[in-house]
């Protein structure tokens, strides 16, 4: 809640006055406010940030929610940065409650399930204490649970319906009903986040076909899923169109498992890296299998935390026969989901497929809930201590994670001037507009912590409620639209940009040196606004 509720909020920071974002929603959240403010106001549903395209191969559903609660009167964000996080903080705790009773109805398990979910972190604090002697910044390297949640209001949110979904497998029966219930969870976690959909739908089919009777029925409920499932990668993805610039993830076993050992400000071992580049020349053998086998072993204790112990639990309690169908179901959803993260990679931001090791953190708390817990009630006080170790062991990283929030400013803000003349735009007929490209030596040269200088965002669409013509590239990578022709025009001052969007936005520090208003002189435009930072052209029919 201290990642999300202060972003999106104005306030003024020495001589800086604006609207402030910190952590990632200097750049994902504005990215759900365009959305939110731009996508839905026509149907077929348009992408924020390249005019004249339609908004495919993203999992819109919150964003959509967020847009008719501007219908209602409740700006967009306000819903996403204060009201959203709030209804969910309420959910999320009732559910892992509720779940928590069902797998050992017991105030000390309960509490344990929640203190780990809202604060266990990764144990990269150790890779900080060896290189620095200090656990500074260890919150920021390796994905902290307590971060991503609060980063990312759509996994947030997945993590409420997967959470209904385990409370309904849990039951001990589960009926036709349940499984149209659960089936439409599927659906709406498609829309939500499709890591999640694809770690959802493999526990529920794993749970099918393992524990439901009968192939008759087994068939009948895979078809209930199928209906759902496919209708929503159709709704909310347009796989056909989203493929046209390739596939989106690609196999490249252990791809981001080397980074563990590879990288000199992690766990750097230079030999084993070295011996494993002169063996993968020679074949696969028991040797690179086994270095590669450590490398898992360290991806997972660094990026797992204490949830390291819970897995080993796991095993434990496999070889004690102490599993039931709900935990083979889970335990089958977790190794799926540490499959997809170690063997692929993703179009755009090939390390993008960590999102699906989410799920694995969150399922892994069950178990190390489960470990601690039975620990406590032991007679072993050696045991017990190991609890309060595996506590003090969960929250460095947490910890470190709120000084960037026990001071200000955010990451980025968007200052006054600009939001003065971002809501001038807003108020003019509708049409597409020209923004500067971005780039990111700007932050360096003009040392300013302002929107337009921290990363290619969204930010205009955001506040103007406008779509752009071309702007965010990493998002448009992602969705795969075709956006290189465009970019090559518009790096080239090509005056006849000008002749495909109705208004130019310019920031005025912009040390582009020349800019295509400058460069075009079109007829018949005209400077409808300006002030110390900001110019905005009209430009419609000018050339």
């Amino acid at each position: 809640m201290l990642i999300i509720f202060p972003s999106g909020t104005f306030f003024c920071f020495k001589a800086a006055c604006g609207i402030n974002f910190w952590g990632v929603h200097g750049h994902d959240g504005i990215w759900h406010l365009a959305i939110a403010n731009v996508a839905f106001n026509k149907f077929p549903f348009v992408a924020p940030t390249f005019s004249g395209e339609n908004l495919y191969g993203y999992n819109y559903l919150l964003d959509l929610f967020i847009f008719l609660l501007s219908k209602a009167g409740i700006p967009a964000i306000v819903s996403y940065f204060k009201i959203l996080p709030a209804i969910w903080f309420i959910l999320f705790t009732c559910l892992l409650i509720i779940l928590a009773r069902m797998i050992k109805n017991n105030p000390k398990f309960v509490g344990f399930f929640l203190f780990f979910n809202y604060f266990a972190g990764s144990f990269y604090y150790l890779i900080k204490l060896y290189h620095e002697g200090s656990i500074n910044d260890s919150s920021t390297q390796i994905p902290q649970p307590a971060m991503i949640m609060m980063s990312n209001p759509p996994f947030a949110y997945s993590l409420l319906l997967i959470l209904w979904i385990l409370i309904l497998l849990k039951d001990k029966e589960v009926s036709l009903k349940k499984f149209f219930l659960i089936s439409f969870c599927l659906f709406l976690i498609i829309g939500l986040k499709f890591y999640a959909g694809a770690i959802s739908v493999f526990l529920v089919v794993a749970y099918v076909m393992l524990f439901i009777p009968g192939m008759r029925i087994k068939l009948k409920y895979l078809f209930i899923i199928c209906l759902f499932v496919i209708g929503g990668i159709l709704l909310f993805y347009d796989p056909l169109r989203s493929l046209k610039t390739g596939a989106i993830f690609g196999f490249a076993p252990f791809a981001l498992v080397h980074t563990i050992t590879e990288s000199p400000n992690m766990v750097y071992l230079q030999n084993l890296t070295d011996a494993r580049y002169f063996l993968i020349a020679h074949g696969i053998g028991p040797r690179l299998i086994a270095i590669e086998t450590l490398n898992l072993a360290i991806f997972l204790f660094f990026y797992l935390g204490t949830r390291f112990f819970g897995l080993f639990y796991l095993a434990f309690l496999l070889l004690k026969k102490q599993l039931g169908k709900f935990d083979f179901a889970v335990i089958l959803a977790i190794v799926f989901s540490i499959l997809l993260t170690v063997t692929l990679v993703q179009k755009a931001e090939w390390w993008n497929t960590i999102q699906f090791f989410y799920y694995s953190i969150f399922l892994l708390t069950i178990y190390l809930s489960r470990l601690s817990f039975d620990l406590w009630n032991s007679k072993n006080m050696a045991l017990k201590a190991g609890v309060i170790a595996i506590i003090l062991l969960s929250i460095p990283t947490t910890f470190d994670m709120t000084k960037f929030f026990r001071t200000a400013p955010g990451a980025t803000y968007v200052s006054k001037s600009e939001l003065d003349a971002l809501k001038f735009l807003s108020k003019q007929p509708d049409g597409v507009v020209l923004t500067s490209l971005y780039n990111k030596k700007w932050k360096d040269i003009l040392k300013t912590g302002e929107i337009f200088a921290y990363e290619d965002t969204a930010y205009v669409a955001a506040f103007t409620g406008k779509q752009l013509y071309l702007a965010n590239i990493l998002q448009l990578r992602l969705t795969g639209v075709s956006y290189e022709d465009r970019l090559t025009r518009v790096k080239d001052l090509d005056c006849s940009v000008l002749n495909e969007v109705d208004y130019v936005y310019e920031v005025k520090i912009f040390p582009d040196g020349e800019k295509i208003m400058a460069r075009c002189s079109p007829k018949n435009a005209k400077k409808i606004y300006e002030n110390s930072k900001t110019t905005v052209y009209s430009v419609k029919n000018s050339l």
